[in-house]
């Protein structure tokens, strides 16, 4: 008979990696055939040397802004320098492994370096997920009503406007619950807990148990002067992650305006928290980018060039930064 665990690491295998990789082939074989390939590489030729160096301190910046909030996420008396190194290395798994897979390695090297215990790091990504997803909505949903004369009958007011504001509603209704009545989210997650550990199934009890930890640690927030700070840090780090691909969108000579790239780019933010991320992220994020840009005038292989070029030139950023990130180990607190 099959054991559990090799059951286990099979589905593991097909429904994280194989089934999301061979999407993205897919996706990605059907829009490279409807350009010519060599515009690509031309592309990024053509790019001046001063903008791509200035597109690279952006991105150090941004990456330095998720340090910073990730510091009072945590709420951690260290210098900011400490935590750069894994937020760099975090930064790099993330544009690399699947399905948001990256995020196991910042719980780890925050667990080895910083002696942060995984609960907290796991509360902290799943805030920081919510403030993120929070912004990008407010951001899709105000420069979406700003171009609804060129999106009409491409989306439904409904997908574009409705449920965005419902989903954006409920997760600001869910950090001020949080912050404002935590004994009242303890006792309604315990009840809803309760009867898991009932089961007397050990997976089952320590799921529980460690889902009801996470809840007590996002309830640590309140409205307060922390929690400004890290709202500042998340919009900084949110106006300079797009401000960058702006700037070497427009530097590849696209034309097209500042409002509909974005769009674009908090559109395909949006569209990619779906579980569908494969290896590099590839076709998964140039589809949705590609899309958004053409219904702004912009031509199929021009959209389709700039996706794949902007999305090459961002694993070339994260590249010295994660390798930075772990050989940085002398940031170990002892």
């Amino acid at each position: 008979m099959t054991s559990f665990p090799r059951i286990m690491t099979k589905r593991f295998l097909i429904s994280k990696i194989l089934f999301p990789t061979a999407i993205a082939v897919i996706i990605s074989y059907f829009m490279l055939s409807q350009i010519q390939i060599r515009r690509i590489p031309q592309t990024l030729e053509s790019l001046p040397i001063p903008a791509l160096v200035i597109g690279f301190i952006l991105y150090c910046l941004f990456v330095w802004t998720k340090a910073l909030r990730f510091r009072e996420l945590l709420r951690l008396n260290r210098p900011v320098k400490h935590l750069f190194p894994i937020l760099a290395l975090h930064t790099f798994w993330g544009n690399i492994l699947p399905m948001r897979s990256g995020d196991v390695s910042y719980i780890y090297l925050m667990k080895q370096r910083q002696q942060v215990g995984s609960i907290r790091s796991v509360a902290s990504l799943l805030l920081a997920s919510i403030i993120d997803l929070t912004s990008l909505i407010g951001l899709m949903i105000g420069t979406g009503w700003l171009l609804r004369s060129h999106l009409e009958g491409q989306l439904s007011y409904v997908l574009l406007f409705l449920i965005p504001i419902l989903i954006g509603i409920s997760l600001i209704s869910l950090i001020t619950v949080a912050c404002l009545a935590p004994n009242l989210c303890i006792t309604f997650a315990e009840r809803i807990a309760n009867p898991f550990f009932q089961w007397n199934i050990q997976l089952v009890s320590w799921s529980a148990k460690k889902c009801l930890e996470i809840i007590g640690e996002l309830t640590q927030i309140r409205l307060d002067r922390r929690l400004f700070k890290i709202w500042t840090y998340s919009i900084v780090s949110l106006c300079l992650r797009f401000g960058f691909q702006c700037y070497l969108v427009r530097e590849m000579g696209v034309a097209i305006s500042v409002l509909p790239l974005l769009f674009g780019l908090a559109f395909t933010n949006v569209f990619n928290l779906l579980p569908i991320q494969s290896i590099g992220n590839f076709g998964t994020v140039e589809l949705p980018f590609a899309w958004a840009l053409t219904r702004f005038g912009t031509s199929e292989e021009v959209a389709i060039v700039s996706g794949f070029s902007l999305h090459l030139i961002i694993l070339l950023y994260c590249l010295p930064l994660g390798v930075y990130g772990a050989m940085r180990k002398s940031d170990v607190i002892n």
